[in-house]
């Protein structure tokens, strides 16, 4: 008997396992779990660069790549990539996850080898010459000044006033993300490809180093101690 799979249903199968008849979600990971593994762990080995090892927990595995091992919960992909033989697939899978997992480091590496430290890399957020700021989801900001008084009620009914220091003002600018198709950092499990925000990220972050003062509309939004620092530096050509 190759198998533990008694009857397929459409949304379930009826398996035979270590002496008991149980149900299980017919997914891809079940299939190939119950059937060709006979419950046992999902094993699979494409070549000696790149394999696939389930753990001691069902649908967590240890995928290798390269030099680097990753844990992946992603167990019906997987094991698509097992069925199919398709190590492009697999290699696509441990990218997209290796990138997730080590965006931060990958980004802030970015930055910092075209940047310098003109753009500092703060939690997920880029601060530019320390009077701009785009965060995470591409929107820019510009520093502002406020240091403002407000009214407030502590817990025993007594009127206070508690000193608010604003950082960070909404800046709309659109620029565009610079040539066409697709773009790729070099990594040590080969070139990984940058996701469309981070793309739309960058392009601010270069609008905002050299912004175009002769914009009104973007000059218009700023602060006015803000907008002549940037007048007086493109006089001086800095």
């Amino acid at each position: 008997m190759d198998s533990c799979i008694r009857s397929v249903r459409d949304d379930h199968l009826i398996v035979y396992y270590n002496g008991n008849i149980i149900t299980k979600i017919n997914d891809s990971y079940n299939r190939l779990k119950y059937g060709e593994f006979m419950g046992n762990r999902v094993s699979h080995v494409f070549d000696d660069e790149a394999k696939i090892q389930e753990t001691y927990d069902d649908r967590i595995f240890n995928c290798f790549y390269k030099e680097e091992t990753m844990q992946i919960r992603k167990a019906e992909e997987l094991c698509d990539t097992i069925k199919n033989k398709n190590k492009d697939d697999y290699i696509e899978l441990f990218k997209d996850h290796y990138y997730q997992v080590h965006k931060t480091e990958i980004i802030s590496g970015l930055i910092k080898d075209s940047f310098g430290d003109r753009v500092k890399v703060k939690g997920e957020d880029y601060i530019i010459d320390d009077r701009f700021m785009v965060d995470s989801n591409a929107t820019a900001h510009f520093r502002v000044r406020t240091n403002k008084r407000i009214k407030m009620t502590d817990e025993l009914g007594n009127d206070m006033t508690r000193r608010v220091r604003k950082q960070w003002e909404f800046l709309c600018i659109v620029v565009k993300t610079h040539g066409r198709g697709k773009k790729s950092i070099k990594t040590k499990i080969g070139l990984i490809e940058l996701d469309s925000k981070l793309l739309e990220i960058i392009a601010k972050i270069i609008f905002l180093l050299r912004p175009n003062i002769t914009d009104s509309v973007f000059v218009g939004q700023l602060p006015e101690w803000l907008s002549k620092t940037l007048k007086a530096e493109k006089e001086a050509n800095v």
